[in-house]
């Protein structure tokens, strides 16, 4: 008996202390053990009796009967407490149902979750939304978080993490405290958070150089926490993504592992901070990365078991960007984790290729999964203006279920107890199991999308200049650490990659090489944003950059609205048959007609569409969802461009029908001529949304989305000058005209691939801008369409054509201006200025016109290229019908010495022309000559889209090289050329003369 008190005394005491250590959230739970543990007592004392039972039978009996009787009393106590308990607790949540509907689904959440998981414990799983500013780039600017703050409020987000990987502060150099400029800019910005209901939450990266086992670092970390939480900040992170798990050997001998040594440094640091609002970012944040496998993984159980509960784990799902996040997997992260992760989606996050941009609405994640969260954090897109749209479609995202109700407890269609007993209370809540499902407003991405496209539309009309450039860091440069390898996919690799140029009026969008899988490396040019900017980029001088494009070119960077319907990708399939087209439409509403309209025609109806577009001058809902559906999601392209994509396939293969004079090729070269007009029509809406961007009110999103879209812009303007070329009728195979040996869109295995998710998508480099550019047959001239965007947002824009015999004065005047080692000639051919025309391009404008292009802009022809599919073929050509042509219009100068430069080139005429060299014509068989008008030349990327538009034409009727002839003295054009890809081959034997040449 004594013995029984003794045990009651230390289990009050132990409940006691349980109580006062978890609060009041588990006396419940704690119930279940003390009864656990008294009728563990109570048999074991039976037992202890029984065994006296032989001496002490009537002392044992009489005392057995009076603990039997003490026992039952204690049990009906308790049970009859734990009765009332229970219906005192149904009572207070079914209070907060009949009065606020929100506490009632907190209380009756919490209660559900601790009916099913009393065994262990874990906290609260509230869902939150919050942006997380964690990418490689520039920083946004302390403004520009202010106005995010005012956008999360009225999403209904609730968290802000401050987080950017290149802040000098945050990550290379976390030990150095901010001075007091800094201070007072972070301190604004928790109060401007706290002023729209926003949580703060600074997070800091140590990972990269920390010693976990020295108590300097450590009480570094600490004081720079406490003076942030000095400013006013009340939630804090620590981030070890991103960095070598590799501990030093100074640590090694004080920790078992890594995952030891991060937790044992959180535990300190939140226990330090008083047990705020903190999250931990592991290592291994992924499934793909967890070692050996998720569920086994040592380094993710350790994390699990050893770090302190109320502590946030974040964890980015099946991959570093997850096409879809399950409850199946959620669940086995939080029995690793022992509590339901925060996501951190990096399913909007661009840092790792420079020519996406993510637009798109949230999707991949079902709302049922919302139960299974402590919360989502969205990873956005480096650019700050393009992530209205993603952020507003995440916040309905959000409370679309609110309820939270999981529904794997919800086993054998029946109810839970919990909800069964509140439809005892209350009949008409529930009709039936189904009703709770659709009690919730179920998350619509295409409605989601045009309500998000409707409020953007007026943040769009309020004036907003772009941000001033920002602070560059004076510390120095941090060493980067070596990262991962790109992941393997039995796919052929990207062609060289995309690189922009750090720029000063536009935002530069270099970043390190990272490792695809957002690997630690810092940008070279570390920032601070919470130092007030230097300089705005409107309106004031610049320090203009010195640059060539080959210096882009030679360094390797690494690694809308409707998703693509499956009757459009089961289409695509059966594109490879001659004379399928895939439309809208039936064919039997084509009209036959005997002939193909023209391409010249064609090319007027487009223009004359572009002019009527460009005279609306009002951004329309319609254009933001045609601008979202070319920047739609890294898993997946929207159905314009994938129309687009197609159509492009079917007129490259449907090509040769042009030439045709069947019947067949007269409907097909009908229906031919409907998709091109399709094509063309969308680049130019296109063209004509990027026209209206720049002429916002807002003039901060054309700052931002000018790069991408000039860059998009210009693969499409390519594309559709090829797409001209193709109208002239030149096919006769379509053999020419595939791309051999890569895999495009139409390649199912690589398509399939894509849209599975599988792989991370920075193993498809270059976004939808090179599934365009992989449609085009120069498989090894993909450099010409990776350019660096330009500096400034530019004032016209440019379109490309097959060139026609109207034209040939308009060239003439570009030939005499540009003669002169690039420079105007006029004044050296004041006799005859059609002389330099009639030597340089004559020939080819005249003999071969097939193959020649112009470049326009909005003042009309402002360059060309002019080229030969068979160099040999023309010189032939040339001596027998141009040349004597020539020799009669000029007459020969009668002097040899002494001659003005016209004569020179008048006797040129007149002389036996150079063969042309074997090792030229052999592997280079084609020519070409291009120039442009430098004065109206804005864009430098004029001269590579130009020539790849000649290129694909060549390419398409079988050329595998092109070679350029320039006077050695020429040296501003041979440096030029160069820059197009163009090596030199051979000099001439009297040496006047360079041969270039460059393979298709």
């Amino acid at each position: 008996h004594d013995q029984y008190y003794y045990y009651y005394y230390y289990y009050y005491y132990c409940f006691y202390y349980y109580y006062f250590y978890y609060h009041h959230h588990h006396h419940h739970v704690y119930y279940y053990y003390f009864y656990y543990y008294c009728h563990y007592y109570y048999y074991f004392y039976h037992y202890y009796y029984y065994y006296y039972y032989y001496y002490y039978y009537y002392y044992y009996y009489y005392y057995y009967y009076y603990y039997y009787y003490y026992y039952f009393y204690y049990y009906f106590y308790y049970y009859y407490y734990y009765y009332y308990f229970y219906y005192y607790y149904y009572y207070y949540y079914y209070y907060y149902y009949y009065y606020n509907y929100y506490y009632y689904y907190y209380y009756y959440y919490y209660y559900y979750y601790y009916y099913y998981y009393y065994y262990y414990y874990t906290t609260t799983t509230t869902t939150t939304t919050t942006t997380i500013h964690s990418f490689y780039g520039i920083p946004w600017t302390t403004e520009q978080r202010k106005l995010l703050f005012q956008w999360m409020k009225t999403m209904g987000m609730t968290t802000y993490m401050y987080a950017p990987k290149d802040d000098a502060k945050h990550r290379a150099f976390w030990r150095d405290l901010y001075s007091v400029e800094e201070a007072d800019n972070l301190t604004s910005l928790i109060e401007a958070a706290t002023e729209n209901n926003i949580t703060l939450v600074y997070a800091i990266s140590p990972g990269l150089d920390i010693s976990f086992s020295s108590s300097k670092d450590v009480q570094c970390l600490k004081r720079k926490l406490e003076q942030v939480a000095a400013f006013g900040c009340r939630a804090f992170a620590l981030l070890f993504d991103d960095i070598d798990p590799e501990l030093s050997v100074s640590d090694k001998s004080a920790f078992q592992s890594s995952a030891c040594a991060q937790v044992s440094i959180t535990n300190e640091v939140y226990e330090h901070l008083g047990q705020p609002e903190f999250y931990f970012c592991p290592t291994e944040y992924c499934t793909s990365r967890a070692m050996p496998t998720l569920l086994t993984s040592g380094y993710l159980n350790t994390v699990g078991s050893k770090l302190l509960n109320d502590i946030h784990i974040l964890w980015t799902g099946a991959k570093v960007i997850s096409k879809r996040l399950t409850i199946a997997e959620l669940e086995e992260v939080a029995t690793v984790f022992r509590r339901p992760p925060t996501i951190w989606d990096n399913i909007h996050a661009n840092d790792y290729d420079q020519r996406r941009l993510y637009l798109g609405a949230y999707d991949g994640r079902s709302t049922d999964i919302i139960p299974y969260l402590r919360g989502v954090l969205t990873n956005p897109n480096c650019e700050f203006e393009a992530n209205y749209i993603p952020l507003h479609t995440l916040g309905q995202w959000s409370q679309s279920n609110q309820n939270a109700v999981k529904k794997d407890l919800i086993a054998e269609n029946r109810l839970s107890p919990v909800i069964s007993d509140i439809k005892l209370e209350s009949e008409c809540d529930f009709a039936s199991d189904e009703d709770i499902t659709n009690f919730d407003t179920k998350y619509q991405p295409k409605v989601a999308l045009k309500n998000a496209i409707a409020d953007w539309l007026v943040e769009l009309n309020k004036a907003r200049n772009p941000p001033k450039s920002v602070a560059v860091a004076t510390t120095p440069c941090a060493t980067t650490t070596a990262g991962a390898l790109v992941p393997n996919m039995n796919l052929q690799p990207p062609v060289q990659a995309y690189n922009a140029l750090a720029t000063t009026n536009l935002p530069t969008t270099t970043v390190n090489p990272v490792d695809p899988s957002f690997l630690n490396p810092t940008s070279a040019v570390l920032v601070n944003s919470l130092v007030d900017p230097l300089s705005s980029p409107e309106g004031s001088p610049v320090h203009q950059q010195e640059f060539s494009d080959s210096d882009c070119e030679n360094e390797l960077k690494p690694e809308p609205m409707d998703c693509v319907p499956s009757a459009i990708t089961d289409s695509i399939n059966v594109l490879t048959n001659n004379g399928v087209l895939p439309k809208n439409g039936s064919t039997d509403s084509l009209m036959q007609v005997e002939a193909a309209p023209t391409t010249s025609s064609l090319v007027e109806e487009v223009k004359q569409t572009a002019m009527e577009l460009k005279e609306n001058n009002v951004l329309t809902e319609g254009d933001l969802e045609l601008l979202i559906s070319f920047f739609h999601l890294p898993f997946e392209y929207a159905a314009v461009p994938v129309q687009m994509l197609q159509d492009l396939y079917w007129l490259k293969t449907n090509s040769h029908y042009l030439a045709g004079s069947s019947s067949q090729s007269s409907t097909t070269a009908t229906e031919w001529m409907e998709v091109s007009d399709r094509f063309l029509g969308t680049v130019a809406r296109f063209q004509n949304v990027l026209h209206l961007l720049r002429r916002a009110a807002n003039q901060a999103v054309g700052y931002y989305f000018y790069p991408y879209m000039w860059d998009m812009l210009g693969v499409l303007q390519t594309c559709a000058g090829f797409v001209r070329w193709l109208g002239l009728g030149h096919i006769s195979s379509p053999t020419g005209v595939q791309v051999q040996g890569l895999y495009t869109w139409m390649t199912k295995a690589y398509r399939d691939e894509f849209l599975s998710g599988d792989q991370e998508p920075w193993c498809f480099q270059g976004g939808l801008q090179a599934e365009f550019q992989r449609m085009l047959p120069i498989a090894t001239a993909h450099d010409l369409l990776y350019i660096r965007h330009p500096e400034v947002i530019l004032k016209k824009c440019y379109s490309y054509r097959p060139y026609r015999a109207a034209d040939e004065a308009v060239l003439y005047n570009i030939c005499l201006r540009t003669c002169n080692d690039g420079m105007d000639g006029t004044q050296l051919f004041p006799a005859h200025p059609q002389i330099i025309g009639d030597k340089l391009i004559g020939a080819m404008v005249t003999l071969t016109p097939e193959h020649c292009f112009v470049a326009e802009d909005d003042e009309g022809l402002m360059g060309y290229v002019v080229a030969a599919l068979d160099s040999k073929q023309l010189c032939q050509r040339r001596t027998i019908a141009w040349t004597p042509a020539m020799r009669d219009k000029y007459t020969k100068p009668e002097l040899i010495t002494g001659l003005t430069p016209t004569e020179e080139l008048i006797l040129g005429f007149h002389s036996d022309q150079p063969e042309l060299p074997e090792c030229v014509s052999t592997p280079f068989p084609s020519v070409l000559r291009l120039d442009v008008l430098s004065d109206r030349m804005e864009d430098r990327a004029v001269t590579k889209r130009l020539l790849a538009c000649c290129l694909c034409a060549l390419r398409a009727q079988g050329s595998t090289g092109a070679h350029v002839e320039l006077s050695v003295g020429d040296k501003c054009m041979l440096e030029h050329y160069r820059l197009l890809g163009f090596n030199v081959v051979k000099h001439s034997d009297n040496g006047k003369t360079v041969y270039l040449g460059r393979f298709l």
